[in-house]
């Protein structure tokens, strides 16, 4: 029991900190906690993360979508009329480790049901929304509208809830 209030307590300082800070090197404590965490609790890490490789695509592509659009600063590297700067490539790793450690913890969340008590009931809803969120490339491959997707991801929770 104490156990489990820990690691509630835990869950709700790192998600905080990815709320609240953008400074990298703050981001990268939660990080390396997070990824200790699933290393050692989270028996379905190594699956988890061969389904990751796809977003690794996309967010390459808002990396450079970032880079473009912090142009002012101290600038590292100049490619035709496109710099590329130290502010860039820190708001860049912000973004990164906030998005990482929001994954990870939802992974540890799932693996652990940290979730006891009055939250125990939506353990399952959690759970089942971290199942679908590869899934958001159907939107893409199927061309399929924001709004049936959402109703699709709705079903499947109804389906699993019956």
């Amino acid at each position: 029991m104490l156990k489990n209030k820990i690691y509630l307590l835990l869950f709700f300082i790192i998600f905080a900190i990815n709320l609240f800070f953008q400074d990298w090197r703050i981001l990268f404590l939660p990080f390396l906690v997070l990824l200790y965490w699933n290393l050692g609790y989270n028996s379905k890490f190594k699956q988890q993360l061969k389904r990751i490789w796809i977003l690794c695509f996309f967010y390459l592509s808002t990396f450079l979508i970032q880079l473009y659009y912090h142009q002012e600063g101290r600038v590292l590297l100049q490619i035709f009329g496109f710099y590329i700067t130290l502010e860039g490539i820190r708001q860049f790793l912000g973004n990164f480790l906030r998005i990482l450690n929001l994954i990870l913890l939802s992974w540890i969340l799932a693996e652990q049901k940290i979730f006891h008590g009055h939250f125990a009931r939506y353990q399952e809803i959690v759970e089942t929304v971290i199942e679908f969120v590869p899934q958001v490339f159907i939107l893409f491959r199927k061309k399929m509208k924001i709004k049936w997707f959402f109703r699709y991801i709705l079903k499947k929770v109804q389906e699993k809830q019956q």
